[in-house]
């Protein structure tokens, strides 16, 4: 299983172009993040607020403020850009698909990375793979496809500065563990999304009659006679973990969405850049 898995990274590695270009059109379809608009240092002119006490007569726009009865600040736009970093889960299970025309969910956590990628760096972010140097411009994004290509990290590193970070992974591992990881994130300053992305097997169960289940990264296997007797309590405990990471990540800064590799990924793509937005970035 582990050298499938080595087989289906180098298959990832091989058509990097294709998800590229997928992903770029996916973040075309999508308005620009304008990461960069809010008051800071700077020198570009952003807007006119109204003066407030704490201001001091030094703030205040005097050309502005004769055209009427009241006073105004005229801010600046900050220039200072920020950085978002994306993780991929480098579990085995990571790179499972139950269909061959569906795509891995590695695969599809790459396209929507590289699409979310695609809007920061038009917006003037620094985007890369966590653990790797961030970077700006057009080329950013290529580079940040290549490291995380080759990201394996088995676990989200925190940052050495404040930065937005992207997890994509199935979040199958225990809740302890996950509330540790995310915890040590949101105390090095991190906030950002949990991109929790199933194949629809391990959502709908549709297996019945004698079946073997067998644990891709290692030897662990267990076979149901009538496998189809399971499906409800499976269902049950699914949505039970969902709700514990979904919980647990708005407590410490992270969004958490979900979404199925049968499904187009439009959707989820707008609503994690809208959400990203609005929180800042």
């Amino acid at each position: 299983m582990i050298d499938q898995s080595r087989n289906e990274a180098a298959a990832l590695a091989g058509d990097l172009p294709g998800v590229l270009l997928e992903a770029r059109r996916l973040a075309a379809a999508a308005p620009g993040l304008h990461g960069r608009r809010r008051a800071g240092e700077g020198e570009a002119f952003w807007q006119y607020r109204d003066h407030r006490s704490e201001d001091g007569a030094r703030l205040v726009d005097w050309r502005r403020s004769a055209r009427g009865e009241r006073l105004y600040v005229r801010e600046r736009e900050r220039e200072a850009a920020q950085n978002a970093a994306f993780w991929l889960d480098p579990h085995p299970g990571f790179d499972w698909r139950s269909d061959e025309k569906l795509p891995t969910k590695r695969r599809r956590a790459l396209v929507l990375s590289l699409a979310l990628a695609t809007l920061f760096a038009r917006g003037g972010e620094r985007v890369s793979a966590l653990g790797a140097p961030t970077r700006a411009g057009p080329r950013a994004v290529d580079q940040a496809a290549l490291d995380l290509v080759a990201q394996r990290s088995p676990a989200p590193e925190a940052p050495r500065t404040r930065a937005c970070l992207i997890l994509a992974s199935d979040f199958y591992e225990p809740l302890d563990i996950w509330r540790a990881r995310l915890a040590r994130l949101s105390a090095a300053g991190a906030n950002g999304a949990c991109v929790m992305i199933c194949d629809p097997a391990e959502e709908d169960f549709p297996y019945s009659g004698r079946t073997l289940f067998h644990e891709i990264s290692g030897r662990n296997e267990i076979v149901l006679g009538r496998a189809e007797h399971a499906r409800e309590a499976f269902a049950e405990r699914l949505a039970a973990h969902r709700r514990g990471m979904r919980e647990m990540a708005r407590a410490l800064g992270f969004l958490l969405v979900t979404h199925r590799t049968d499904h187009p990924p439009a959707p989820v793509f707008a609503l994690l850049a809208a959400a990203l937005s609005e929180r800042g970035l």
